[in-house]
């Protein structure tokens, strides 16, 4: 079974313009998820700032829907070692709306900002959006509270695409490889830029997998590298400009 994702990515184009021309209040925060890494050369920090937008809309129905801009966050471990990149996202293993701590297109989900901030979801998703947005102060986070993580094999490969677990960085990124610190926070500062240049094949991957192929597989044809793509990475999605 398959699905072409250029005609998933036109109706999502169709259906988002139709939203936005129906859309009423709007709220945003921004996140800031800071990595330490312990490694044999000492403590490697990388951090990402990504933006969400909550906004209501009222066609076809009434709701709320969100947006992320931003971009994973890339942590160069050194040379010598292969890089670790905290996606957008959390896809790869499905759980329960209980216990997802991270979504696809909100990034930290209530289940985490809730206990950490104090700050309950009861009154609709754009008041919990607006007292969200006025938290301030980093909180530590465990290595299951993550989006998921990925490295490569070869950097310049995006096909090389390996998943890391979070609970085990030594199986990929090699021995003495080891959390040191995590954090998660409310912030005003600028949303991160500049994964392109870590990333250089991104712009060529747009509308694509990360294995080249504009359809995503299912089944036994399902791998990582046709199960992420470039919207894991980089939100707008319009990573050309």
């Amino acid at each position: 079974m398959s699905i072409s994702l250029s005609f998933m990515r036109f109706f999502t184009v169709v259906a988002m313009c139709l939203c936005l021309a129906s859309c009423g209040r709007t709220e945003t925060y921004r996140y800031k998820l800071t990595l330490a890494v312990d490694t044999p050369k000492g403590v490697k920090r990388g951090a990402s700032v990504v933006e969400v937008m909550f906004y209501e809309v009222s066609i076809p129905g009434r709701g709320t829907m969100q947006k992320l801009r931003g971009e994973a966050l890339y942590l160069d471990l050194g040379s010598g070692t292969r890089p670790l990149i905290a996606l957008l996202t959390s896809q790869l293993h499905p759980k329960s709306s209980k216990e997802w701590r991270w979504t696809r297109d909100a990034g930290p989900s209530d289940n985490l900002l809730t206990p950490l901030y104090g700050v309950a979801i009861s009154e609709g998703l754009i008041d919990y959006a607006s007292k969200i947005s006025r938290m301030r102060g980093p909180h530590k986070i465990t290595p299951s509270d993550l989006p998921d993580l990925v490295t490569f094999a070869d950097i310049n490969d995006p096909k090389s695409v390996i998943e890391v677990d979070p609970s085990d960085l030594q199986a990929t990124l090699g021995s003495k490889i080891a959390w040191y610190e995590i954090t998660l926070e409310i912030t005003d500062e600028p949303v991160t830029t500049g994964i392109k240049a870590k990333l250089p094949w991104l712009p060529a991957y747009f509308g694509k997998m990360l294995d080249g192929d504009t359809v995503r597989f299912y089944g036994a044809r399902k791998t990582l590298s046709n199960t992420l793509s470039t919207a894991d990475f980089q939100r707008p999605e319009d990573s050309k400009k």
